[in-house]
C-alpha cells in the first residue's frame, strides 16, 4: 500500500467545510459511528456520532492529502465536502481518532462521484489478551483490511519482533524476552495502535 505522503495541495482553498442535515442516532455507521453518503453531484456528507472530535482528510490516489480538518466533538450536523473541482479520478475520505479508523474509497467520474461500500476500510483499536503466562493474543477488529503488521519494542524502545499478519488476529510467545514493559504498535499502513504490555518472570 502507498505511504500516505503529507503535502500541500492547490486545491485546499476550493473545499468547503459547512454543516447540513441533521444526523440521526443510529445511522446505519460502522466503526466510529462514521457515515459517508452522497449527497448531490459531487458533493458527500460525512456523519459523526457526539463525543470525541474526529480527524478528516481527502487524499488522492497518489497518497496527497488535499484536505485535513477536524470535526469537533460537539457535532451534531453532518460535514459536507464539495468536491465539485477535483478531476476524474480514485479518492479516499479518511476518519479516525485514537480509538479507530476508516478510509471510504471515492470514485469520481463523468461529473458525479460514487461511494462504494466495497471500497471502505475500517480498523478499530486492538485487544490485547495474555492466553498464558507471557503469551499474549492480539484481536485487530477491521473490515476490507488486507494485512497488518505487529510491531514489538523492548523498554530501551529497540525493535525486538516485527510480524504481519491477515485476518484479526495473531498470538505472540513473549517467554524468551526479559522482563519489563514492552510497546506493541499494531495495525495497517494507514493506522497505527500502541498498547503497552508488561512481562513478568
Amino acid at each position: 500500500m502507498k505511504k500516505i505522503r503529507l503535502s500541500i495541495a492547490v486545491l485546499l482553498s476550493v473545499w468547503s467545510l459547512a454543516g447540513t442535515g441533521v444526523a440521526n442516532a443510529d445511522n446505519g455507521s460502522g466503526m466510529g459511528g462514521v457515515k459517508v453518503e452522497k449527497s448531490e453531484q459531487k458533493k458527500v456528507r460525512v456523519y459523526t456520532k457526539p463525543g470525541a472530535p474526529v480527524d478528516v482528510a481527502i487524499i488522492d490516489a497518489d497518497g496527497n492529502v488535499l484536505y485535513r480538518g477536524i470535526i469537533t466533538k460537539n457535532n451534531q450536523k453532518a460535514t459536507s465536502f464539495n468536491l465539485n473541482s477535483l478531476p476524474d479520478g480514485q479518492y479516499f475520505l479518511t476518519a479516525g481518532n485514537n480509538a479507530w479508523w476508516m478510509s471510504q474509497g471515492l470514485t469520481i467520474k463523468a461529473n458525479s462521484v460514487n461511494i462504494d461500500d466495497r471500497n471502505l476500510q475500517q480498523v478499530a483499536e486492538p485487544t490485547l489478551t495474555a492466553y498464558e503466562k507471557n503469551k499474549i493474543e492480539v484481536v485487530l477488529p477491521s473490515k476490507n483490511v488486507e494485512e497488518s503488521t505487529v510491531a514489538i519494542y523492548d523498554p530501551q524502545n529497540v525493535l525486538v519482533q516485527v510480524d504481519s499478519f491477515k485476518g484479526t488476529t495473531r498470538r505472540f510467545d513473549l517467554s524468551s524476552l526479559p522482563a519489563g514493559a514492552y510497546t506493541f504498535v499494531v495495525g495497517p499502513n494507514q493506522k497505527q495502535f500502541t498498547t503497552r504490555i508488561d512481562i513478568q518472570h
